[in-house]
């Protein structure tokens, strides 16, 4: 039963997250700079310093860079090669989950465990997709467990284990990645009033040397190589400035993760919170040594982001491990029926509304599939003893209709991308020919150009290329046309972008035919 479980999780979780990644392109804004900031790695050869759009790129350190660039070379430059291994840190946490759970719970609870995980609708999101998130909460989810293994089972390799997922974690994203789950566990040893005594079990020489010989090579490389520029720009923006201050982009509302909570963890959004009440009115917590320290685990997670000035939904991934573990307990012992009532109610309105929305933007109606099975099994929930089947089954049914069935309906709907092959493609008719941006840029279009650095240029600098002799290739969006008074030029192309109400057009100062032709 056991190999038959594992088996079949990994099937899950691989057809959802990483088969069907080929099958749409990158998705605006965060993606694409991943994508072609490995990209140009590969080309250059340059495996120390990123760079998107041929600048140098201090936002992240160089993990999930090296994760997609290693798919580049397995699979190609394309979609399905760049998200690859990271798609695949999604597929092992599910797996990490459920051998945790398999070892101390029973293996029911781990196996549905690990399909609630598998089933969180942002879970699957940033499985999806080539940015570090994911490739972070794996790290830190193998380092928060190998930390309990260590300390419940008083074995020092797992904690030599904790401390190296810890080293990785800071290689995909700073200092969170030793910071998170350095919290996370001392505020457990607290509340067990066991701190002063493990912290002389753990063995710190091994571990923090485990820890730096991850560390330590390419954070050295690049500090040697580039000194301050990216101490300042690593360290104090991206860390510090975000941990305490405001990003331009980016919420710092105190109520933003409020907001977004309900979406995040769909579909037991509306349950989870009468899980924790159940736990804490008939004091499970104490009881039970997974669900104490899974509830620390998650309010940790989600009370350190909080504090953060910089707020964004994706930061709370982390969390989502022990949410599971929290739910499906819930579940199993199921009393009050108002949170399914709730949460049907919530299913059906967002049908509705996301029915009504899709048939006023005339998109392709076999895309609505994916809504029918998490409205079935959600009814079904009602009206069934066992809850947890029906709303796990329908979830991931319709999530896997929507990345096999609908994201590659609205494909050919996508202009950005559309465009960004069809500059390059004009840049190859064209060598001569300077693409640049007026007044706007997009990260998909650069990724799909892959011909040089495309600059986002003023009007007046335009204004001037457009009245040169060069050929030039102008991106904007059209409402920036209006802008230019009093030039001269062509349209190329214009294609609507799938969510709003512009266009991105592509002008000239040659007329279409001195790229394509007369015919």
């Amino acid at each position: 039963m056991k190999r038959r479980n594992l088996l079949l999780l990994l099937i899950l979780s691989f057809t959802l997250l990483v088969l069907p990644n080929g099958l749409y392109s990158a998705f605006d804004k965060d993606e694409p700079k991943y994508l072609e900031a490995a990209y140009e790695m590969v080309k250059s050869g340059d495996y120390i310093t990123p760079h998107y759009n041929y600048e140098y790129r201090f936002d992240k350190p160089i993990l999930i860079y090296w994760l997609i660039a290693l798919g580049y070379k397995i699979f190609g430059v394309n979609t399905f090669g760049g998200r690859f291994f990271v798609s695949l840190c999604g597929v092992l946490t599910v797996l990490l989950l459920y051998w945790w759970l398999c070892r101390w719970k029973s293996e029911r609870f781990a196996f549905w465990s690990s399909l609630v995980l598998l089933s969180l609708l942002d879970f699957i999101v940033m499985s999806s997709v080539a940015m570090p998130d994911i490739v972070l909460t794996f790290f830190i989810t193998a380092s928060l467990i190998f930390f309990f293994e260590g300390y419940h089972r008083k074995n020092r390799n797992y904690y030599r284990l904790a401390f190296l997922f810890s080293g990785l974690a800071t290689l995909t994203k700073g200092p969170v990645g030793l910071v998170l789950p350095g919290l996370v566990a001392v505020v457990y040893l607290i509340l067990r009033r066991d701190l002063i005594k493990t912290l002389k079990e753990i063995p710190w020489f091994s571990g923090l040397g485990i820890y730096l010989a991850v560390v330590l090579p390419w954070y050295g490389a690049i500090l040697y190589k580039h000194g301050y520029q990216f101490f300042r720009d690593f360290i104090i923006f991206h860390n510090i400035h975000r941990f305490v201050g405001k990003i331009p982009g980016h919420p710092t509302e105190w109520w933003y993760y409020l907001a977004n909570y309900f979406w995040l963890y769909l579909p037991f959004s509306l349950i989870f919170p009468f899980a924790v009440y159940y736990l804490f009115k008939r004091k499970r917590i104490l009881a039970d040594t997974i669900l104490e320290f899974s509830t620390v685990w998650f309010f940790t997670v989600v009370l350190f982001f909080q504090i953060a000035h910089t707020k964004l939904a994706h930061y709370l991934l982390p969390s989502f491990p022990p949410f599971a573990v929290i739910t499906t307990w819930y579940l199993f012992n199921l009393k009050e029926r108002i949170s399914l009532y709730l949460t049907a109610f919530l299913f059906t309105t967002l049908a509705l509304a996301g029915g009504v929305f899709w048939m006023l933007k005339h998109w392709p109606l076999i895309g609505l599939l994916f809504l029918i099975p998490p409205l079935v099994g959600m009814w079904w929930a009602v009206w069934t003893k066992d809850a947890l089947k029906p709303i796990t089954a329908g979830f991931l049914t319709g999530m896997f209709l929507f990345k096999w069935v609908t994201l590659p309906s609205l494909e050919p709907l996508r202009a950005k991308p559309f465009i960004g092959k069809e500059v390059a493609e004009l840049k190859e008719r064209c060598s001569k020919c300077r693409v640049v941006f007026l007044d706007f840029s997009s990260p998909e279009i650069v990724f799909y150009y892959r011909k040089g650095k495309l600059s986002d240029l003023n009007v007046k600098t335009v204004e001037k290329l457009l009245e040169s002799k060069t050929p030039v290739l102008v991106i904007t969006r059209e409402n920036r046309l209006k802008k230019l008074k009093g030039v001269r030029f062509f349209k190329i192309d214009e294609r609507r972008e799938l969510l709003t109400k512009h266009s991105i057009v592509v002008i000239s100062n040659y007329p279409k035919e001195r790229f394509y032709g007369k015919g």
